[in-house]
């Protein structure tokens, strides 16, 4: 297995557990594509003794495949384990699945062991696994734990990633600055001899069709304007009109559509010229940005970060939402998060997150400030986590006024 995902064992070890059994999909599920690298889009069985290399089951469909890509080499085909006489013989099919599921368990496990599955689990299977008097029991972060931190494979890919992600918010920010103002301060520009409105729409199909051609998929961008951007995650409507002299953010998560990692950074850019208290505020968000990066390591809290991005903001003279407040502008959001697999995935760095961040961690550094008045501003960089401080994958220079 790869390295760090022989920690598995250890976590198991450190619950009490003997086995490990996911069963699922793994075009959703980021847990079971971690432990084998194998996507499918049909449920398959993981199953994992403690200090015992793993081994995946799947139907015959996709058993020469599985054999070929899976990074877990024992794989095995459900007609091994009597999967179609098991399944027929239950008058409801889903029945048979789950007897068929419960029957490989007791071959390759057994009913004394202490069986680990995720959170994710299916309570209804969880419920007939034990009904078979088989010992299965949910932990929280059992996969999770181990994915926090990042093999040299990983952020490579990952970098890889952020480079197409910044050429491509770069094209789409020189499209902002190469606009002429309208009527109403709104930016136009000139497509066929056509002069027409910029939108968040058009500006998301660019960057959509730029991803596309790199095999790298997104589900939304954040393309937020004026007073509207003022909320974290508005994503913008396709019709909204891009105003000068107005705060835009441009908040970009892809994920590569094969190795399935992600990314995520923001930037925030004013077309003209910035208000006075937008100004005020990119300086304070920068200043914030600026001291978080220079004191974040491996072993410091993500608690410790958080309240480090609050001075800052405080004694700035903005408000942030420290100790639960409701605030209705200033910084409401945490810090920042855990990125790979899914573009929101541990460890963080908010008020409750009291655990110190690892070597090799891969997290976000997003301080952000927010009036609904005048709108919001918020720089987003992705690092890695380093014994002495961190690496900053995110080269994209930040400029408010373009």
């Amino acid at each position: 297995m790869h390295a760090l995902r022989s920690e598995i064992d250890q976590i198991l070890i450190d619950k009490g557990a003997d086995a490990l059994l996911l069963y699922s999909e793994s075009f959703k599920d980021v847990n079971m594509f971690y432990l084998t690298k194998f996507l499918a889009p049909d449920p398959f069985i993981f199953l994992k003794r403690v200090d015992n290399p793993p081994m995946i089951l799947v139907n015959l469909m996709e058993f020469e495949r599985a054999k070929r890509e899976s990074m877990v080499k024992e794989a095995r085909c459900y007609a091994e384990y009597n999967y179609f006489n098991i399944v027929k013989a239950e008058k409801e099919p889903q029945i048979g699945v789950m007897k068929f599921v419960a029957s490989v368990v007791k071959k390759e496990i057994g009913k004394k062991s202490l069986i680990a599955v995720p959170q994710s689990f299916s309570a209804l299977l969880l419920d007939f696994l034990r009904g078979e008097d088989l010992n299965v029991k949910p932990f929280l972060n059992l996969v999770e734990k181990a994915r926090e931190t990042k093999e040299p494979d990983e952020i490579n890919e990952m970098k890889a990633l952020q480079k197409v992600t910044e050429k491509a918010t770069s094209e789409i920010i020189e499209m902002i600055s190469n606009c002429d103002i309208g009527s109403d301060r709104a930016l136009i520009y000139k497509e066929k001899e056509k002069r027409q409105p910029l939108t968040a729409g058009k500006l998301k199909s660019m960057i959509g069709h730029a991803f596309i051609d790199h095999q790298i998929i997104t589900e939304d961008t954040i393309v937020a304007c004026g007073s509207k951007s003022a909320m974290p995650h508005y994503t913008g409507e396709p019709n909204d009109v891009l105003k000068a002299n107005q705060p835009i953010i441009i908040d970009v998560f892809p994920q590569s559509l094969r190795k399935r990692y992600g990314t995520d950074m923001t930037r925030t850019v004013v077309k003209g010229k910035a208000p006075k208290e937008i100004k005020k505020m990119f300086e304070a968000v920068l200043e914030a940005r600026n001291a978080c990066l220079d004191a974040l390591h491996a072993g410091v809290l993500g608690s410790d970060m958080y309240h480090l991005c609050c001075d800052v903001f405080e004694k700035a003279g903005h408000q942030t939402a420290r100790g639960g407040k409701q605030i209705e502008k200033g910084f409401t959001h945490g810090l920042g998060h855990g990125v790979g697999l899914s573009v929101h995935e541990a460890p963080s760095m908010s008020e409750v997150y009291k655990f110190p961040l690892k070597e090799h961690a891969v997290v976000t550094v997003e301080p952000g400030l927010y009036d609904p008045k005048l709108g919001g501003v918020r720089i987003e960089d992705i690092v890695e986590v380093s014994k002495k401080g961190c690496n900053n994958f995110t080269k994209m220079p930040i400029q408010l006024e373009i």
